[in-house]
């Protein structure tokens, strides 16, 4: 018996074939899963590089959208720690791109309370001035494929000193609503090791959550716990977007 058609024998499967296979399986299912957004455009540590459309209140970001991709937006959290503050957000979705810019300003009225809390846990300091207050500002660019979403974030604030980090993020949705987050960052001035979060996210039609540890690695003698260390911190986020 002839077969009726023959094919060559295929040798094993080279890293490259594997890479391109992946790839071609991602692209492809552009079209049949689309990404969950959280709707508040935050992700763990970092901003999510999206638009944000409707009005959301959360403990990371409240916003009010105000035409044209612009919105304000606030920090609950912050707020809520005598820190008010207030930003304008500007975001354009274009195909597959994103595009984010953002500034906010920040004002600390706290400083009397904090410094009073160490003068007790500390009495050799008398008196403790902190400044965090001052402006900051932002840019992302997003490029979501599918369910997968991979961002960078330049951020840039001017509290006690200049700041300067670089954060990229990958998000990934695995099943329904529910996304893996990844982000890996990195400041600018010399000396200063990486930053990284990693966690869970949920994207519902209203509520959002989010639950992960961000690794921050700070270092302040005056504080009096684990010998003024800090090497890991809860990152988390509520919200609920009024679709």
């Amino acid at each position: 018996m002839i077969p009726r058609h023959t094919f060559p024998r295929l040798g094993r499967p080279t890293a490259a074939g594997l890479v391109l296979w992946a790839l071609g399986t991602l692209l492809g299912s552009t079209e049949a899963q689309a990404f969950n957004h959280a709707g508040n455009a935050r992700l763990l540590a970092s901003d999510e590089a999206a638009v944000i459309k409707k009005p959301v209140l959360g403990l990371q970001r409240s916003a009010l959208p105000i035409g044209l991709g612009f919105a304000l937006d606030t920090s609950v959290l912050a707020d809520a720690a005598l820190a008010p503050n207030l930003g304008l957000r500007w975001a354009l979705e274009a195909g597959p791109h994103r595009f984010v810019i953002g500034a906010r300003y920040t004002k600390f009225l706290g400083n009397q309370v904090v410094s009073d809390f160490i003068s007790q846990q500390q009495p050799a300091v008398k008196k403790l001035e902190i400044a965090f207050e001052g402006p900051s500002a932002y840019a992302l660019y997003g490029l979501q494929l599918g369910p997968v979403l991979v961002q960078a974030e330049v951020r840039h604030w001017r509290y006690q000193t200049a700041t300067t980090r670089a954060t990229a993020g990958l998000v990934v949705n695995f099943a329904g609503n529910w996304s893996v987050v990844g982000e890996l960052g990195v400041s600018l001035e010399e000396g200063y090791p990486l930053r990284g979060a990693a966690g869970i996210r949920y994207a519902g039609e209203n509520f959002g959550m989010s639950l992960g540890a961000a690794y921050v690695d700070v270092s302040e003698p005056l504080l009096p716990i684990n010998e003024g260390r800090i090497p890991v911190i809860p990152a988390f986020d509520l919200s609920w977007t009024f679709r």
